[in-house]
């Protein structure tokens, strides 16, 4: 037994010896690591006189998705909405309702405001209509209003509004159709109405659009009665869209904008040829100024950029999935963008620039101005900080 521990001890000091030697690096990390062959490089858009270009262009988004439906008119943009309740009748009310017996009081739709930008002193100025023709909020864009059919009368009337409460009462023809729908599944009358600005809105309102959680969305109340007896009805928005058309914002020369909800993204290109093909990016600072005299924001406002990969040469075609929020410091957005130049480093991708959106693209209509390429003053052109690590 004596014999076997003086045998183990020397095994352990030869184990230990060994295990502190893997440490070390090999004859390849060795090289890897040398200064004669790795060299860590810095490049500044501003001190190696790289070029860039940039451009802002007009766009489409989804806004089936959003949170907010906006109505009204400002500047380059105007905003109208479609909405449809879900009428479904208890079968008292039903019954009633069929055999002719049911009278309808009252009713209303009141919306939640969210959301405003532009001259608040005028009241928003809305048309209300009864909708025709069959629609979906998925894809529903401005350029679907002219296949919309809709009755041209304004069934709207006493238009009220709080700081953050609008209500219109409705024509009662309406609900009666709507009444016929949910009685009869043979008729379907039930297409909602299209909320239309007026020319001579000054403001576009956010309203809360349909959610899960059914949290200050659209509702209808009618107010109806059987006899002697009166019933309040309840109901509440099933479908909703935003339909948002304009020409993109006019800025100064050498700007170029990012606007939501219209949408308008901008492109901005730096040349990179002068980094190794292979090199490793630690990190790529992208910076671009805001031109405060020129933005455009209402309250509740998203106050961020999102960057994108632009995957082609294709002016509206970006990776979504590649999303970089570039975050306001001072007069300017800021983010780390090197997942996007190590793409084109390692040669995933060609150099076709990066894409800025709103960051809240589909929550109202703001606008920003930046600084582009041509800016007069070089020191507020877009800026690209990059770090990379390669051969000598």
């Amino acid at each position: 037994m004596i014999n076997k521990k003086i045998l183990f001890i020397p095994a352990l000091l030869l184990l230990s010896m060994i295990y502190s030697c893997s440490d070390s690096p090999s004859s390849i990390g060795s090289n890897l690591l040398s200064p004669d062959y790795v060299n860590v490089s810095k490049l500044d858009s501003y001190q190696d006189s790289v070029a860039q270009t940039s451009s802002y262009y007009k766009t489409q988004i989804r806004l089936s998705d959003s949170p907010r439906l906006l109505v009204g008119k400002y500047e380059n943009v105007e905003a109208s909405s479609l909405m449809r309740f879900a009428v479904v009748l208890p079968d008292t009310i039903k019954s009633a309702f069929l055999s002719s017996t049911l009278d309808i009081l009252d009713a209303k739709v009141e919306l939640t405001r969210e959301y405003s930008i532009g001259d608040s002193v005028v009241p928003l100025a809305y048309s209300v209509h009864f909708i025709n023709s069959s629609w979906t909020s998925y894809g529903f864009t401005a350029d679907s209003i002219p296949n919309l059919m809709y009755d041209n009368v304004d069934i709207g009337s006493n238009k009220t509004y709080t700081d953050s409460l609008y209500t219109f009462n409705i024509d009662h023809q309406a609900i009666e159709s709507w009444f016929s729908t949910a009685a009869d599944t043979s008729v379907h009358n039930n297409r909602g109405i299209y909320i239309k600005s007026d020319p001579a809105s000054t403001e576009i309102i956010g309203f809360d659009a349909y959610n899960v959680n059914l949290i200050g969305i659209p509702k209808l109340t009618v107010i109806v009665a059987t006899g002697s007896l009166t019933d309040t009805l309840n109901f509440y928005s099933i479908e909703d869209v935003s339909a948002i058309s304009g020409d993109k914002p006019v800025v100064s020369q050498g700007n170029i904008a990012v606007q939501a909800g219209l949408a308008v993204d901008a492109r901005v290109k730096f040349d990179l040829s002068s980094i190794p093909s292979g090199s490793v990016i630690n990190s790529a600072q992208f910076s671009v100024f805001v031109d405060s005299s020129e933005n455009r924001t209402g309250n509740g406002f998203t106050n961020s950029l999102v960057a994108y990969f632009a995957i082609d040469t294709s002016a509206n075609s970006y990776d979504t999935t590649s999303a970089i929020v570039l975050s306001r410091v001072d007069n300017h957005f800021t983010g780390d963008i090197a997942p996007f130049i190590q793409s084109i480093s390692s040669g995933y991708h060609s150099n076709n620039g990066i894409i800025l959106a709103a960051g809240g693209q589909n929550l109202g209509v703001d606008i920003f101005a930046l600084k582009g390429s041509d800016a007069v003053d070089t020191s507020l052109r877009p800026r690209l900080v990059i770090t990379y690590t390669g051969r000598k």
